[in-house]
This record gives structure tokens, C-alpha cells and sequence, in this order.
């Protein structure tokens, strides 16, 4: 047993292949009700008051649910525009530009590869920028 093993209480034959990765919303059981929650979040969001970042990052899960990632990363970089933070639309951003990136990459497009790596690397500067603001 390693030193990483004690420490993160592994046994010895516990493999990583196990642990639960995290992973992009379910695919919703009824795409009505997902339809119409997008129309009223989308609603609220052109409501003074209401918690913008919030309201966002649902949007965002429920776009992915509907299978829309290109929706999806429009609402978590509003999101992630409101109100800078680690969560959810952070994760979840990182997942669906490096899904776009592998697929520009499986379709051999060198300019969508660029842009999701610029993508990346402006979602990296934010962390950056996070952390620093809370020290």
C-alpha cells in the first residue's frame, strides 16, 4: 500500500476504475417537461432579481439534458460570467469544451480544436483568477 493509498484510505486492491467519475445530467425521461421548464428559467432570467448565476447553470443542465452542449456551454459561461466560482458550471463547462474538443479532433478539424483549446485555456485563467480573489 502506497502513501497515496493510506492517505485517501484506499485497500491495496481497490482500483481506480471504480471510483465514480462525475458526469453530464441524465438524459431527461420527459422532453416536454424539460421544454417547458427551459421557457420559464429563460423567463425568469428576464425578471430583475431573480439569482442570475443560478438560473444560468439550470439552464445549462437542462439544455444538456435536451441535448443541446452548445446551449448548455452559452448558459455556464453566463453563468460563470454572473458570478465567477467553482461549481457546477465550471465542472461542467470543463466536460463539454473538452467533449467539443474531442470531436473536432475525431473529425481531423485543426480551427474547432483551437477554439476549444482557447476555450479551455480562458476557463483555466478564470480558475486562476478565483483563487486569487479568495486570498
Amino acid at each position: 500500500m502506497g502513501f497515496f493509498d493510506r492517505l485517501l484510505g484506499r485497500r491495496p486492491d481497490t482500483d481506480l476504475d471504480d471510483a465514480p467519475t462525475p458526469s453530464a445530467p441524465e438524459p431527461a425521461a420527459d422532453p416536454e417537461a424539460v421544454a417547458r421548464r427551459i421557457t420559464e428559467v429563460e423567463q425568469s432570467l428576464a425578471t430583475d432579481g431573480a439569482d442570475q448565476a443560478a438560473l444560468h447553470e439550470e439552464l445549462g443542465g437542462l439544455r444538456e439534458q435536451s441535448g443541446d452542449p452548445l446551449g448548455a456551454i452559452t448558459a455556464y459561461e453566463a453563468s460563470l460570467a454572473e458570478q465567477p466560482r467553482y461549481g457546477e458550471s465550471y465542472n461542467r463547462l470543463m466536460d463539454l469544451y473538452n467533449t467539443q474538443r474531442s470531436q473536432a479532433a475525431a473529425a481531423g478539424d485543426s480551427t474547432a480544436i483551437n477554439q476549444w483549446m482557447s476555450k479551455i485555456d480562458e476557463l483555466l485563467a478564470t480558475s486562476k483568477r478565483i483563487m486569487r480573489e479568495n486570498y
